[in-house]
Order: structure tokens, then C-alpha cells, then sequence
């Protein structure tokens, strides 16, 4: 591979965070379960959302 034909990301690092997954949603057609997860800094501040389909696992 050649790297310098790689895009995407310009750089990554480790960050400490609270990542935390509920259901939201109240089972209707209109409003089906759905998967949230939520990341959240260490002084409890909501930092990103992300809302998926239900997962049976979750």
C-alpha cells in the first residue's frame, strides 16, 4: 500500500470519556426503540449523541 495515496483521518489520540448506550423510543411505529449512545467528559458534560436501531444485545 502507498501510504501517500491514504485520506480520511488526519490524526487520532486516546481520550477519556463516559460512553453509555439506552433505549430510547416507546415501541410504536411512529417512535420504535432505538439504540442511543451517548459520550460524556469526565465533569459529566454530554459531548456527542448517536442514535441507531434497536440492538437485541443492547
Amino acid at each position: 500500500m502507498n501510504p501517500s495515496r491514504l485520506k480520511g483521518t488526519f490524526s487520532a489520540r486516546v481520550v477519556h470519556v463516559l460512553e453509555t448506550k439506552a433505549l430510547r423510543g416507546r415501541g410504536t411505529e411512529k417512535d420504535p426503540f432505538r439504540v442511543v449512545t451517548q459520550y460524556w467528559d469526565l465533569d459529566g458534560n454530554l459531548l456527542a449523541e448517536s442514535e441507531g436501531p434497536h440492538e437485541p444485545d443492547a
